[in-house]
Order: structure tokens, then C-alpha cells, then sequence
């Protein structure tokens, strides 16, 4: 079988959650079919990073194409002429079509990863079609206009949600089978998508976490940690949520409780964490977390909006880290809210149980031994691999 995995992002390194889970894809599928992987390339890093990605892979065929269409006034404006998504028309290049349409009747299966690469299969093609749902997009874009205060600025959300929406049915029903974590399942199939276009997928962390030493209380400092890249929308609303409404909250029931927060950050909203909480400790991107997992007694996901499963959830369970989230954060999970996590929507719930966490031994040690298990059982890259197997194979 020769397969041709389309992707909007090189999945190296494999830093973030939608990266991390293309990476292992792509392993898994290479190592069993032949394959080529094309893919858009949005940065001078991912450039950089594309002939280290070939040595490490040298079993793949890697086609890539550079493209920069900035979100702007004029670029949303043409989306409406196009009557595409604004975020399909910042992926889309005539060139990479031509190069991908000249070569596809060569492959039996075309891999999409992320539904702004569906753009990229010819209406004529006639192999199988899978669908790797990343996230059910609309979803995101409804949160964040929920989230936004601003009138004009919330109506073109809205709008570009609807259009998400339309676009993300039409994809789904179009392709032979839709991976997909159970909660976007349920939206998707909510919006017109086929039930049983649908197999199941999870975006998945560091398994290697499940197998590590479990964490000590007594060798954790009473601190809170949050892990995220603060350029995605809903992990940065979500910490200025948590700043502004919970945090006083705890201080002031925990004296000396210490905030450390973990990922890529812009310097205008460094300053506004750092008004919000002088004695912040911010790390930006850290490599290698298992210092700040052992040494942290808390973390936290403070997310308003999302959709797909969240990978620092993941790994947060993997490693036994007690976690207080949201019904948001918790998503796609079969977590059971004070057994395996702490699952609160209100500001004050939310610090209530962070509070707990920090003076509990009891129940802290509880839920860090449940969240392991429960990972250990449901959730490995074994589940996963089985999975995108039945879609390759499997007819509907």
C-alpha cells in the first residue's frame, strides 16, 4: 500500500500536541508502507527544520512547499470572494495543488492530516480518503467568539465559525472514514456529518511518563504549573482567566504558594502576566518537564474553549501530576471528575480544589495513583496505531 500523508505543519520537532501526534503517525505508517508525506511550510524554522527531519527519516519521500499568508484584513476579504474559510485560503497554493495532483493516482491512500489539507485532493481521485480531525475547527472558532467582548470582532468570529462549520461537514462526508477524538465525533455528527464516517483517535503525550517513578508529595513545594503555548488563543484566554479570577483566591488561602508557567510566549502578554503576578516564574519553552512535574505539587488547565483531546491533560495523567481543569480541558476523556482529576467551571470552584490539592496529602495521592491506571488501561499509542489501521483497511 503507498500512502501520501498531507499535513499543514512539518511534525518535527514534535513540541506541540498536533505535531506530536503527526510525528508518531508518520513513524507508525512509514514503517509499514511505503510513503510520502507532503507538506506546507509556514516559518524560517520549519525550513530549518526540514533536512534534519530527511536524515532522521530517510525511508520517507518529503515534498514541501513555502507558504506565508498572513490573517488579515484583506485576506479575510478575499475568503469571502473565494467562499473558502479564512483559514483555508491561507493555506492554499496553486503550486502545491498542481505538484500534489500530478503525482496522487500514484497512491492508494491519501492521508489528510488536519482538514486544511482536504483542499489538496482532486475531485477525480479515485483511492481511499482518511480524514485525521485534529480538532473539530468550528468548535474552537465558537469558543472564541463566546470569549470575545469586542461587537464587530465577535460577528466575524461567529460568521468564520459558521463557515468552518459547512466546510468541516462537507470534508467528512466526502472522505471514506473521519479519525476523530470522541468529542469532536459528537460535534461533527451534531453539525450533518454520517456516524459512521467516524473511528475513534486520541492525541496522545509522552507515554514514557506511565513508566517513570510515580511522584512523591513530600518532595513537591507548594506550587502551582501551567503548560501551554501562549500564542494558541485558548490556553492564553485560559491563563488570563485563571490570573485575574482564581489565583488571588489562592493566595490568599495558601500563603507562600508559588506560580510557575511553561511555554512560548510574546512579550506584550509576558508583561501583562507579570502585572498580574510579579512573582511569576515564567520559563517560555521548557524540553524536558520532568523537573517541574516532580517538584510542582499542582497543574492546572484552565481552558474556556477547545475542542480534541488536550495533550498536556495527557501527559499531566500520565505522570501522575494531580490536574484541575475544566469540562473543556477534561474533553474526549473518560476521566471521572475527584477520582482521576478535578473537573470545575467557576472561578471559585476551580480555586477551591487547587486548594485542596495543595493541603491534601491524602486525596492528592489518590488521585495520582487513579489517573495513572486509568491512562495505563485506555490511553497508549497502541490504541491509536490499532485504530488507524481499521481506517486504512476497514470499508464503510
Amino acid at each position: 500500500m503507498k500512502i501520501l500523508f498531507l499535513t499543514p505543519q512539518l511534525p518535527y520537532p514534535p513540541i506541540s500536541g498536533g505535531a506530536k501526534k503527526s510525528f508518531e503517525l508518520v513513524n507508525h505508517l512509514s514503517s509499514t508502507y511505503e510513503m510520502s508525506l507532503a507538506c506546507i511550510l509556514k516559518s524560517t524554522e520549519e525550513e530549518d527544520n526540514v533536512a534534519e527531519y530527511k536524515l532522521l527519516m530517510p525511508q520517507l519521500n518529503i515534498w514541501t512547499q513555502s507558504l506565508k499568508i498572513p490573517r488579515s484584513p484583506i485576506n479575510l476579504l478575499r475568503s469571502y470572494i473565494t467562499r473558502i474559510p479564512l483559514t483555508i485560503y491561507r493555506n492554499q497554493s496553486v503550486l502545491f495543488k498542481d505538484k500534489i495532483a500530478s503525482l496522487v493516482d500514484d497512491f492508494d491512500v491519501v492521508f489528510v492530516d488536519h482538514y486544511l489539507m482536504f483542499q489538496y485532493v482532486p475531485l477525480n481521485y479515485q483511492g481511499r480518503v482518511i480524514v485525521h480531525q485534529h480538532n473539530a475547527e468550528f468548535i474552537m472558532w465558537s469558543g472564541l467568539s463566546r470569549q470575545t467582548i469586542e461587537p464587530l470582532k465577535k460577528l466575524l468570529l461567529k460568521i468564520e465559525a459558521s463557515r468552518i462549520k459547512n466546510y468541516e461537514v462537507n470534508m467528512c462526508n466526502q472522505a471514506h472514514v473521519v479519525l476523530a477524538a470522541p468529542n469532536d465525533r459528537d460535534a461533527l455528527t451534531s453539525a450533518g456529518v454520517q456516524m459512521n464516517k467516524f473511528i475513534d483517535t486520541y492525541h496522545l503525550g509522552d507515554e514514557d511518563n506511565l513508566y517513570l517513578p510515580s511522584i512523591k508529595y513530600d518532595e513537591t513545594t507548594l506550587s502551582v504549573l501551567f503548560i501551554g503555548t501562549l500564542t494558541w488563543e485558548a490556553n492564553s484566554d485560559g491563563l488570563l482567566w485563571f490570573l485575574n479570577k482564581i489565583w488571588i483566591h489562592i493566595k490568599k488561602q495558601v500563603p507562600g504558594v508559588r506560580l510557575t508557567i511553561a511555554g512560548i510566549c510574546n512579550d506584550s502578554l509576558k508583561n501583562k502576566l507579570l502585572r498580574l503576578e510579579p512573582e511569576v516564574q515564567l520559563l517560555n519553552f521548557v524540553d524536558d518537564l520532568e523537573p517541574l512535574y516532580k517538584s510542582h505539587r499542582v497543574f492546572v488547565a484552565p481552558l474556556r474553549f477547545g475542542s480534541g483531546i488536550k495533550v498536556k491533560v495527557v501527559n499531566g495523567l500520565y505522570r501522575g501530576i494531580p490536574i484541575v481543569t475544566t469540562e473543556e480541558g477534561a474533553a474526549g476523556l473518560l476521566v471521572k471528575n475527584r477520582e482521576h482529576i478535578f473537573i470545575e467551571q467557576s472561578a471559585v470552584d476551580f480555586a477551591s480544589s487547587v486548594i485542596c490539592l495543595l493541603k491534601d496529602r491524602s486525596i492528592w495521592q489518590q488521585v495520582s495513583r487513579k489517573s495513572r491506571k486509568l491512562m495505563r488501561d485506555n490511553y497508549t499509542w497502541d490504541v491509536v496505531f490499532n485504530n488507524v489501521s481499521k481506517a486504512l483497511h476497514d470499508s464503510n
